[in-house]
């Protein structure tokens, strides 16, 4: 199950040291061009996809605050056994997002973010 929430950069930097699995995106419209990143974080390891399947299919599901993670995780997977992926140093994101904190302050950027639970079960 994957649970689904606009973030600030600032929030993110203090939620990502609490989760093992989740994946987010950062969205920011230039003036000549939608500039995107999309991230990924297992355990303590953090990818940056760079596979357009992925932001494809968060456009399908991007109203969904929670849903199946069948509905996300394979692309993911997919984007990484075709190497569509670099592998980031956690510095250099805690970085990236700091930077963005600041700019964020000056033209509006978006951050979509997706946490994986496993074994989550409504009463």
């Amino acid at each position: 199950m994957f649970f689904q929430q606009a973030m600030k950069p600032d929030q993110l930097l203090r939620v990502l040291p609490h989760v093992s699995e989740c994946f987010f995106i950062v969205e920011a419209k230039l003036e000549e061009r939608l500039f995107q990143l999309a991230f990924y974080k297992y355990e303590e390891c953090y990818f940056r996809l760079k596979d357009a399947r992925v932001f494809e299919q968060v456009k399908e599901i991007l109203l969904e605050k929670q849903g199946d993670e069948a509905e996300l995780l394979p692309y993911i997977e997919q984007a990484l056994e075709d190497n569509y992926y670099m592998v980031l140093d956690k510095a250099f994101v805690q970085m990236d997002l700091s930077l963005l904190t600041v700019a964020s302050q000056k033209k509006p950027i978006s951050f979509y973010y997706y946490e994986f639970v496993d074994g989550f079960h409504t009463n």
